[in-house]
C-alpha cells in the first residue's frame, strides 16, 4: 500500500514539475515578445507552438511518470506547477532573462560603436580632403548648364533660321 501511495506521490510531483516547465515556457515565450516585436501573423504562429509544446510536456509527463495512465490529479499536479511557478519564479526568471538581453544588446552596441569608430574617422577625413573637389564638381556642374543653356538657344536660333530658308 505504502509503495502504491509513494508512486502516485511520485505521479504527482513529476506533474508539478511538468507544470513549473510548462510555466518557463510561457515566460520564455513572453521574454521573445518583449524582445523582438512581431506581427499577427508571426504571433498566431508562435501561440500554436507553444501549445503543441504544452501538448508534448503533458503527455511526456503523463507517459514517463505514469506509463500514460490518465488520472486526474496529474492535471492538478500540473495546474499547480503552472501557479507555482507564476508565483515562485516567474518574476525572477522575466527580470533576470530581460536584463540579460539588454546588457548584451549594450555591449553588442558598444561593439560596433568601437569598430565603426575608425571608419567614421576615416570617412571625415575623406569628406575634408574632397570638400574642394565637391566646390569644383558644383561649378564644373553650373558651366555645363549655363553652356547647355547657351546651346539650347542657339539650337532654336539655327531651328528657326532653317524654317525661314526652307519656307
Amino acid at each position: 500500500m505504502t509503495e502504491f501511495i509513494n508512486n502516485q506521490a511520485h505521479v504527482f510531483l513529476f506533474s508539478v514539475a511538468g507544470g513549473m516547465i510548462i510555466g518557463l515556457l510561457y515566460d520564455i515565450f513572453r521574454i521573445k515578445r518583449k524582445t523582438i516585436k512581431s506581427g499577427f501573423i508571426i504571433t498566431c504562429i508562435e501561440d500554436l507552438i507553444y501549445w503543441a509544446m504544452v501538448a508534448l510536456v503533458v503527455f511526456l509527463t503523463i507517459y514517463i511518470s505514469n506509463e500514460g495512465e490518465l488520472r486526474g490529479y496529474i492535471f492538478i499536479g500540473t495546474i499547480l506547477g503552472v501557479i507555482l511557478y507564476a508565483l515562485i519564479l516567474s518574476r525572477i526568471v522575466m527580470k533576470s532573462a530581460l536584463t540579460a538581453i539588454n546588457i548584451i544588446t549594450r555591449i553588442i552596441k558598444l561593439i560596433i560603436k568601437i569598430i565603426l569608430y575608425p571608419v567614421k574617422i576615416v570617412l571625415k577625413i575623406l569628406m575634408f580632403i574632397l570638400k574642394p573637389f565637391k566646390r569644383l564638381g558644383r561649378a564644373i556642374k553650373r558651366g555645363i548648364k549655363n553652356r547647355m543653356a547657351k546651346m539650347a538657344v542657339w539650337k532654336k536660333i539655327f531651328k528657326n533660321i532653317r524654317k525661314k530658308m526652307l519656307y
